[in-house]
């Protein structure tokens, strides 16, 4: 018999957040939680990997949401190797600017993929093409990466759910808070970000 391994747990999360089972995905979300990172996984290699991509990063508190103190957050987010190599030389959470070739979709919890699913029971029916998804920390929290549309955040598009665009930013993987990571369920991928 196989061995359960990470990439099945990751699989199977994602395959449980395509179907809508929120409860089958907080089971193996909390499987993962407890093996940490992927071991590859570093910040200062994410930040310079989203770099390397023309998706602009900055440094967030270590665990937490929020800029470091002294920091201009977004405003100095940058694709500059030698800027984010100093940076990431101190313990940090990654924030990755959106706007420029994403935005992303904020869902927060079971309740917002009820209320999104009502109005748009399918993604084209959304409008949008997903490029990547990232199971975030709290139970059912999901980032969904679409194509950048030159537009600004917005909050409630319905309860629950909020977009990140233009002068926005999200944590992105590996970065982790107390209470779990964000993980890639589905990856970036460079060809379709051009």
């Amino acid at each position: 018999m196989k061995p359960y391994t990470r990439a099945d747990a990751e699989s199977e999360l994602q395959d449980a957040m395509e179907a809508g089972d929120l409860g089958e995905a907080r089971r193996h979300a909390a499987w993962l939680d407890q093996l940490g990172p992927p071991p590859a996984a570093t910040i200062l290699g994410a930040a310079l990997w989203y770099a390397e991509h023309d998706l602009p990063v900055f440094p967030l508190q270590p665990g937490l949401k929020i800029p470091l103190p002294g920091s201009r957050g977004v405003h100095s987010a940058s694709c500059d190797p030698g800027v984010i190599r100093a940076w990431f030389q101190v313990p940090a959470n990654l924030g990755l600017a959106t706007g420029h070739l994403v935005d992303v979709i904020d869902f927060d919890g079971p309740n917002a993929h009820a209320a999104w699913g009502q109005l748009y029971p399918t993604w084209e029916d959304a409008g949008v093409e997903v490029l990547g998804t990232v199971a975030t920390p709290r139970p059912g929290g999901l980032h969904v990466y679409v194509r950048a549309t030159g537009t600004g955040n917005a909050a409630g598009l319905v309860p629950g759910v909020d977009y990140r665009g233009l002068g926005g930013y999200v944590v992105a993987p590996p970065s982790s808070t107390p209470i779990g990571h964000y993980r890639w369920l589905r990856q970036l991928h460079p060809e379709e970000l051009a």
